[in-house]
């Protein structure tokens, strides 16, 4: 295969890749996501006043 044949061949699996991640976004990434398992949650403890007095 001569270098057109590769440039043709490259740009055709880039297009195909292109397309392939707008089909997957339009029909998969704007769905609104719930979480049904469990939820996480992000807790910082902090110092109260009665436990520095110990």
């Amino acid at each position: 295969m001569n270098r057109t044949k590769y440039r043709a061949w490259l740009i055709s699996i880039v297009l195909a890749a292109v397309a392939f991640g707008i089909f997957y976004y339009v029909y998969t990434g704007n769905q609104e996501k719930t979480f049904k398992d469990g939820t996480f949650v992000w807790h910082i403890e902090s110092i109260a006043p009665e436990h520095l007095a110990a």
